[in-house]
């Protein structure tokens, strides 16, 4: 006769304790520089039968002028628009049969030409990438199509307050110059783009000596390298180009700026001011600070203006981590009739991160999510080459990744502390709102703040 097995009852009122982190290594990465300057990394991975490109050019947004801003997100769009002997729905077709997805585009610091293919035909796909990256056409017609595109969606935007506020905070915060004007630019400074614009943009900045190329995926380093050398070998080297200073605007006092919008009912929030390059020594702490102030969805600022007093759907912060100082910013949608307390708690959060007021368990909670998540953020081919196109846009040392949770580990309640007092300021903040002033004129005026008020273009009105 058996005995029956008699089993424990589980306990179901407290979560499991987390396991230790799996180990992970980044893939080993191969770099070589070529004659004319064109730095390759190469990341062998067989994870899957795919191989992802990326070509990297060391200039974005950044370089735009005012009278021209949307330049350089004009110029990637044009590339697979025409190359080689291709025109753009050639390019799309051939991109197609080859299994493959093709994208172009520019961001501030930055443009980008990316290519995910089956790695079986990773050599034709190299060829078609490396038309469009050195041997575009930028045809005249092509141009006018996409500066309509453009046009159009910029028009869309104009209705869209949180693309209103985005914008109108960051040329407060930068003026004219770079990181102040829209990295698509506005209707005016589209308009004015040439095609002689276009062709001295890529001429100036598209140049192999200027740029690197990222390959990732099931594909043996030498024959990756042979490969983008001949295809990209002979595109030839010019002078770099300089880049051009950020110099935001200083902030003496907190200040309001109020955008009318008569009939919305809600205001899109803005508070803020500059932060810090994605180069800086304190990144790490950086980010478990802001993660648990409004960079997840249970940090403080979400907890305080959704859970708590049920003001928003949602409120989040971010530092935008860039070559050169991007914004720190809070931002959130809330009912019109609670904008000044929603502005109000914004600060207070602020304000209280300052103090070192850190509890055990949000710290070892914040830290354990942000480890967590991050090998899920490199399995693929197409992740390894974003993290590839990082590590040389910034500088990042070869072992950063495998380092990645190490570091993130690292960070104590001190560091926290020294951090938020170092980069946050919140009695020197911009407060941007767009939403319906005759509801919250008066009720922001208890803040005590100066205010201002503008179109959505940033005119001051008298």
């Amino acid at each position: 006769m058996t005995t029956p097995m008699t089993t424990m009852p589980l306990d179901r009122t407290t979560a499991p304790s987390p396991t230790e982190p799996r180990p992970y290594h980044f893939p080993h990465i191969t770099r070589t520089t070529l004659p004319n300057g064109l730095r390759i990394l190469v990341a062998e991975n067989h994870n899957a039968p795919l191989v992802s490109l990326r070509a990297l050019v060391r200039s974005g947004a950044d370089h735009d002028v005012a009278a021209k801003a949307g330049l350089a997100a004009i110029v990637a769009d044009m590339l697979d628009e025409g190359a080689g002997e291709r025109d753009a729905i050639r390019i799309a077709e051939d991109v197609g049969i080859l299994g493959g997805s093709l994208g172009t585009g520019a961001d501030w610091d930055a443009s980008y030409i990316s290519l995910d293919v089956l790695s079986r035909n990773t050599e034709a796909s190299l060829a078609i990438f490396g038309d469009v990256t050195a041997r575009p056409t930028l045809p005249a017609e092509e141009l006018e199509r996409v500066r309509a595109e453009r046009l159009n969606d910029l028009l869309q935007q104009r209705n869209e307050p949180s693309a209103i506020a985005g914008k109108r905070f960051a040329s407060l915060l930068y003026g004219t110059g770079a990181y102040g004007n829209s990295v698509g630019g506005n209707p005016d400074s589209v308009a004015r783009i040439t095609l002689d614009d276009v062709k001295a943009f890529y001429e100036q900045h598209y140049i192999p000596n200027h740029s690197s190329v990222v390959v990732s995926g099931a594909i043996a380093p030498a024959e990756a390298i042979e490969l983008v050398t001949r295809t990209l070998g002979d595109w030839q080297s010019r002078p770099e180009p300089a880049r051009p200073t950020v110099a935001p605007r200083p902030i003496d006092a907190s200040r309001i700026y109020i955008i009318d919008r008569p009939q919305a009912v809600q205001s899109e929030i803005r508070v803020g001011h500059v932060g810090v390059a994605r180069t800086t020594e304190d990144y790490f702490a950086l980010s478990v600070m802001n993660a648990i102030f409004g960079g997840v969805f249970n940090s403080r600022i979400n907890l305080n203006l959704r859970e708590r007093h049920g003001y928003t759907y949602g409120a989040r912060s971010q530092f935008a981590f860039r070559r050169q100082a991007g914004p720190f910013v809070v931002a959130a949608p809330v009912r019109n009739e609670v904008t000044t307390e929603s502005v109000s708690e914004m600060l207070s959060e602020l304000r209280r991160i300052r103090t070192g007021d850190i509890e055990d368990r949000e710290l070892d909670d914040t830290k354990s999510y942000l480890m967590g998540v991050f090998p899920a953020t490199v399995q693929t081919a197409s992740d390894i080459a974003s993290r590839l196109v990082d590590m040389e846009l910034y500088g990042l040392p070869e072992d950063y990744f495998d380092r990645y949770r190490e570091n993130i580990a690292a960070i104590g309640k001190d560091d926290i502390t020294r951090v938020a007092n170092k980069y946050l300021d919140p009695d020197r903040v911009l407060i941007v709102i767009v939403g319906n002033a005759t509801q919250i004129r008066e009720p922001l005026g208890q803040l005590g703040f100066p205010m201002h008020e503008m179109d959505i273009d940033g005119n001051g009105i008298a």
